[in-house]
């Protein structure tokens, strides 16, 4: 969780989601082969529906509780650790940053773009209805995607050496099998995770800044 990011670092956490989706697109197709290639598997294989759907439903929560984590270790280290109050404050904040984030673009923002561009779910008949309130016409972007994405690239930012590295590599892992589950269970196409992905880059972008600010507005009270 330090200042400077390694580009190397995200752009290997995002390799898996990219990866995800070209491989997707080489072996199941796009538009609406892909969704009725997944019917089909859904059927077939109520297994693994069965556990992408526990995926989907609770993997944005998991990050929920890592957050929740370093927040309730860096109050502990206020009060039992004042050697390092700086540090503490720094961890408070990046909590902060992040909500704050989440806020702004994975509900807010992409709720917008949801109404605003009003695609069709897949199997919802019918041409885009933008500025629709419909659920089914509210696909693109996928907020699944742009929730973990922006969750989980802050946490990868910090490591640089081997052991970051493939840290980095395991989160970017866990948030492309959330994107796939969108795509798998028929609420998402393809293009709305990749939309997603890249809103949850965003997110993790406008998460550093507003970090960035709090700990120098924290600095200058010192």
């Amino acid at each position: 969780m330090r200042n400077t990011h390694s580009a190397s670092v995200y752009a290997l956490a995002l390799l898996p989601m990219l990866l995800m989706l070209a491989m997707v697109a080489a072996f199941a197709g796009t538009g609406e082969t892909v969704v009725s290639f997944y019917k089909t598997y859904r059927y077939h294989n109520p297994q693994l529906t069965y556990w992408l759907k526990v995926l989907t439903d609770w993997g944005n929560p998991f990050l929920y509780v890592i957050y929740i984590g370093i927040y309730v270790k860096a109050a502990q280290k206020s009060v039992l650790a004042a050697s390092n109050p700086q540090l503490a404050r720094r961890r408070r904040n990046f909590v902060i940053a992040w909500v704050i984030a989440q806020l702004l673009v994975a509900f807010l923002l992409v709720r917008i773009f949801k109404i605003a561009i009003g695609k069709p779910r897949p199997g919802v008949d019918g041409l885009y209805m933008p500025f629709s309130f419909s659920p089914g016409h509210h696909s693109m972007p996928s907020g699944h995607t742009a929730e973990i994405v922006g969750s989980m690239l802050p946490l990868t930012g910090a490591g640089r050496n081997i052991a970051g590295m493939l840290f980095a590599l395991a989160f970017g892992c866990y948030s492309a099998l959330v994107g796939f589950s969108r795509i798998y269970l028929g609420q998402h196409h393809l293009s709305d995770v990749f939309f997603g992905t890249l809103l949850g880059m965003f997110s993790a972008l406008v998460m550093h800044s507003i970090w960035t600010h709090l700990n120098r507005k924290n600095n200058e009270r010192n």
